[in-house]
C-alpha cells in the first residue's frame, strides 16, 4: 500500500509540470473519488446512488468535448516549456500563436481600414533585443497611463499612485492588467495576449538567442498591441475631455442656445483638440458616439455631441494645416514666437475662424504647448501625415 501510494505521488507530481498534466490528475482524482463512492456506499438508497450514476455516465463525453475545445482552440497552453527539448521552439511556438491572433484577425469585409497614422510607429533598433524591450516599456506606458482613467471607484487617483518613484518602477505589469481587466477597460484576450507578449519579451531581453528575423516578428507583434492599448487609452482620455473640459462643454451650450452653428462649433473643438488624440478619427469618432450613447441612456439630449463624418474631419484637418502654414510664415526664419509688445501681435497666432462658420465664441492660440517654429513645423507634419492617411478613405466610399 505504502509502494502504491509512493509510486502515485510521483506520477501526480510528473503529471503536474504542466497544464495538460494538471487536467489529466484531475479528472483520475474525480473520475476515482465518484468510482469509489459509488461503488463501497452500501447504505446510501437508490435516489441517492443516481446523481453520482449520471455523473460516470455524463463526465466521459464532457470531459472529451472539452478537450477536443483545448486542443483546438488553444493547443500552445497545454504545454509548459520544460516540454520542449529547446526553449526556443517553446518561444517560436509562442510567437506564432501570437502572430496569429495579433497580426491576423478575421477578416472584416467592408470595415474601413482603422491601422495608426505613421505618428505612432515604435521606432526601430540595429539590435534587436533593443527594439524588444522598447516595445515592452511601451506597453508598460501604456498601461499606466490607460490605468488613470480606469483605477477604482471611490478611490482618489492622486493618492492611490502617489509612491515615490522606485516603488512606481517596480509596480509589475500584471497589476495593471489585472486592475483594467476587472474594469473592462480591456477584453480578456487583449489581457491575454499581452500577458504572452510581456513573457515572450522578457525570455528575449533576458538572453536567449534570437536572430533579426525571429526579433522583427516580435517587434511587429508587440507594436501592434501598442497601438491596441493606445487607441484605448486615447478613446477613454477624450470620453474624459467630454465630460469635463470647459471647450466641449462651452460648444454644446453655444449650440443648444443657438447661439451659433452647431456644425461649425464643434468643428473649431475638433480642430483645437486634434493632437489631444494623435489625428485619430477613428479614436475621436469611438469616445463621441460612446458618449452620445451615454447620454441616450441618461436621457440628456442637450448634452450630446455633433459627430463629423470622415469627410468633415478631413476638411478640419485641412483648415488647420493652412492656419499652421500661416503661423510658419509669420514667425519666418527666427524660429521662435516674438514676444508681443501689444495685444494684436499675441493675437497673430490665434485661430482665424472662416467667416462661413460664423460665430464660433471662443479664441485662443493654436499652439498651446511648443509655440516656436520646430513645433509648428512638426504639428504640420503629423496633421499632413492624417490628411493623407484619411483622404484614400473617402475615395473607397461608395457613391450615393
Amino acid at each position: 500500500m505504502t509502494e502504491n501510494l509512493r509510486v502515485f505521488g510521483e506520477t501526480a507530481k510528473g503529471l503536474a509540470r504542466n497544464p495538460l498534466g494538471i487536467i489529466a490528475l484531475f479528472i483520475v482524482l474525480v473520475y476515482g473519488v465518484a468510482a469509489l463512492v459509488t461503488a463501497f456506499a452500501r447504505s446510501m438508497e437508490p435516489g441517492e446512488r443516481q446523481p453520482l450514476i449520471w455523473f460516470l455516465v455524463l463526465f466521459p463525453p464532457i470531459v472529451l468535448a472539452v478537450f477536443a475545445w483545448l486542443v483546438s482552440k488553444h493547443p500552445g497552453k497545454l504545454y509548459g516549456p520544460g516540454d520542449y527539448r529547446d526553449e526556443e521552439n517553446y518561444r517560436r511556438i509562442l510567437l506564432g500563436q501570437l502572430e496569429a491572433k495579433v497580426l491576423l484577425p478575421p477578416a472584416t469585409a467592408g470595415v474601413p481600414d482603422s491601422s495608426p497614422t505613421p505618428a505612432v510607429r515604435l521606432t526601430t533598433h540595429s539590435d534587436p533585443r533593443l527594439a524588444i524591450a522598447q516595445v515592452r516599456l511601451e506597453i508598460e506606458r501604456e498601461l499606466f497611463l490607460l490605468s488613470r482613467s480606469h483605477y477604482p471607484k471611490g478611490v482618489d487617483f492622486q493618492e492611490h499612485y502617489r509612491v515615490d518613484s522606485r516603488a512606481r518602477q517596480s509596480r509589475p505589469v500584471s497589476e495593471y492588467l489585472s486592475l483594467l481587466e476587472k474594469n473592462e477597460a480591456i477584453d480578456p484576450e487583449l489581457a491575454s495576449n499581452l500577458r504572452e507578449f510581456v513573457q515572450l519579451a522578457n525570455a528575449i531581453v533576458h538572453g536567449q538567442r534570437v536572430d533579426d528575423a525571429e526579433a522583427e516578428r516580435s517587434a511587429m507583434v508587440g507594436s501592434t498591441l501598442v497601438a491596441d492599448l493606445r487607441h484605448k487609452r486615447l478613446v477613454a482620455d477624450l470620453l474624459r475631455d467630454f465630460d469635463g473640459h470647459v471647450l466641449w462643454h462651452h460648444q454644446r451650450k453655444m449650440a443648444t442656445e443657438g447661439k451659433a452653428n452647431e456644425k461649425y462649433v464643434f468643428w473649431s473643438a475638433v480642430a483645437a483638440s486634434l493632437p489631444d488624440f494623435e489625428y485619430d478619427y477613428d479614436v475621436y469618432r469611438e469616445a463621441a458616439e460612446t458618449h452620445n450613447n451615454k447620454q441616450d441612456r441618461l436621457g440628456s439630449e442637450r448634452t450630446k455631441l455633433y459627430v463629423l463624418s470622415i469627410s468633415e474631419f478631413v476638411e478640419v484637418l485641412e483648415f488647420r494645416a493652412k492656419e499652421l502654414q500661416r503661423i510658419i510664415d509669420l514667425w519666418g526664419p527666427s524660429g521662435w514666437t516674438p514676444v508681443p509688445t501689444d495685444r494684436s501681435e499675441d493675437e497673430a497666432i490665434y485661430w482665424q475662424w472662416p467667416r462661413e462658420w460664423g460665430e464660433i465664441g471662443w479664441n485662443g492660440p493654436m499652439l498651446r504647448e511648443r509655440r516656436h517654429l520646430q513645433g509648428a513645423e512638426e504639428d504640420l507634419m503629423r496633421t499632413q501625415a492624417a490628411i493623407n492617411h484619411y483622404r484614400p478613405r473617402l475615395e473607397k466610399r461608395p457613391r450615393p
